[in-house]
C-alpha cells in the first residue's frame, strides 16, 4: 500500500514529501494532506510532460544541456573566427620528432641551444617536426595533442602515432591501463506525419537493456528518434550491418508502441545512421573511464608533458585527462584552455 511505501521509505531515510513536519499529529491535518497531494500531482505532471531546457545562445547554465544543433554553431565556429587558426584538413599525423639540441636532464629554458638567434627576440627554435601520413610535415616549437586515449593506444595502424623520444615508461603504462568504453548510437528518420512514439516525451525506456531511446522530435527535431546502445552491446554491432542493426532497433520499436505504429501504416525510416565508434580509426572508442585498479592519479599522470626530461615540447588535453569533465566535452575544452595557458608560460606568458 501507499502507507506501506511510505513506511520504508521513511526506514530508509529517503524522501516522502514529510519532511519538516516533526509532529506526527501534524501529519494528518487536512490542510497537509491537501498540500503533499499537490506536491504529488505536481511531480505526476513533471514525470508525464517533463520540462525541456534547450542550450541556446543567449543561455549557458550550470545543469547539463542537449546540444541539438551539434557543436559548429555555437562552440567550433566561435573559436574559428575569434582565432583564425591555420587548419589543415584530411592530415593523419603519423609521428611527433623532437630533435632539440638538449635533451638531458641539464637542459633549460635559458639555454641558448633553445633559442634561434638571440633570446631577445624571443623566437624559439622549432625543433618539433609532425609528420603525416601522406608525407607533409610540419616544423613548430611546441604540440597539443588532442587524440582519443583509444588513439594513443595505437590499436589502429591508420592513426597510430610515434613518439621520438618515446612516450615515458609511466605515461605508456598509464595510456594502457585507462579504458576506452564504446557507447554508439542509432538515428532513426521518419517523415512528421508517421511519427508513432509520444511526441513530447523525451525519454524513451524499454524492458530491452541494449536500447535507451531519446525522443528527438520533443527537441524541435522533428521525426527523429536515437537509440543509445551502451556496453557490451555496443562492441556486438562489429559483426553487423548497419541494416541489421536498424531492423533490432525497429523491432524493439514495433513492439513498445505496436498499436501506434500499425494505426500509422506501418511506416519504414526514411534514413538510418549506426555510429561506429569503437572502430573508427580516429577515435577507437567513446570516451574512457577508469578500470578496476585505476584511480584518478592516472589522469594526472596521462596530464604530463613530453618529453619526460628536458624542456616540454608537447602537452596533452582531452576528455581523459581532465578531473572536472572526465568523459565530457567541458573536459576536453578545460583541459585544451589548460595546455594552452601552458605553451604560453613557456614563452614567459601568464594567462589568468
Amino acid at each position: 500500500s501507499t502507507l506501506d511505501d511510505t513506511g520504508v521509505a521513511l526506514i530508509r531515510g529517503e524522501k516522502t514529501g514529510l519532511e519538516g513536519y516533526e509532529d506526527m499529529d501534524e501529519i494528518g491535518n487536512p490542510i497537509h494532506v491537501m498540500q503533499v497531494a499537490r506536491r504529488m500531482q505536481e511531480q505526476l505532471d513533471e514525470t508525464d510532460n517533463p520540462k525541456i531546457h534547450v542550450c541556446e545562445k543567449e543561455f549557458g547554465g550550470g545543469q547539463d544541456r542537449l546540444v541539438v544543433d551539434g557543436y559548429h554553431p555555437f562552440l567550433i565556429d566561435h573559436l574559428i573566427q575569434s582565432a583564425k587558426p591555420d587548419i589543415r584538413l584530411n592530415k593523419s599525423v603519423s609521428k611527433v620528432e623532437i630533435t632539440d639540441p638538449l635533451n638531458t636532464s641539464e637542459a633549460k629554458i635559458s639555454d641558448n641551444a633553445y633559442w634561434s638567434g638571440s633570446k631577445e627576440n624571443l623566437s624559439r627554435a622549432r625543433s618539433v617536426i609532425v609528420r603525416c601520413r601522406d608525407g607533409s610535415s610540419f616544423r613548430c616549437q611546441y604540440v597539443i595533442c588532442t587524440v582519443s586515449l583509444g588513439v594513443l593506444k595505437c590499436r589502429s595502424k591508420f592513426s597510430s602515432i610515434e613518439w621520438q623520444p618515446p612516450l615515458a615508461n609511466l605515461k605508456r603504462e598509464t595510456i594502457e591501463k585507462l579504458g576506452m568504453g564504446t557507447h554508439n548510437k542509432v538515428v532513426l528518420r521518419f517523415a512528421e506525419k508517421d511519427v508513432f512514439w509520444p511526441t513530447t516525451t523525451p525519454q524513451l525506456l524499454c524492458p530491452d537493456a541494449r536500447f535507451h531511446f531519446l525522443n528527438l522530435n520533443a527537441y524541435g527535431k522533428k521525426g527523429l528518434i536515437l537509440a543509445h546502445v551502451w556496453p557490451p552491446q555496443a562492441d556486438e554491432w562489429v559483426t553487423k550491418s548497419d541494416d541489421k542493426v536498424i531492423e533490432e532497433c525497429m523491432r524493439i520499436l514495433r513492439g513498445m508502441f505496436a498499436k501506434q505504429y500499425r494505426a500509422k501504416g506501418n511506416p519504414k525510416p526514411i534514413e538510418g545512421v549506426v555510429t561506429r565508434w569503437n572502430t573508427d580509426p580516429f577515435s577507437m572508442g567513446s570516451y574512457s573511464y577508469l578500470p578496476p585498479g585505476s584511480n584518478w592519479n592516472d589522469l594526472q599522470i596521462l596530464n604530463l608533458p613530453h618529453p619526460e626530461i628536458g624542456e616540454p615540447r608537447v602537452f596533452f588535453a582531452g576528455e581523459a585527462i581532465s578531473a572536472k569533465g572526465f568523459q565530457c566535452v567541458d573536459g576536453a575544452f578545460e583541459s585544451g584552455v589548460r595546455s594552452a595557458m601552458a605553451t604560453a608560460q613557456c614563452y614567459g606568458i601568464k594567462l589568468e
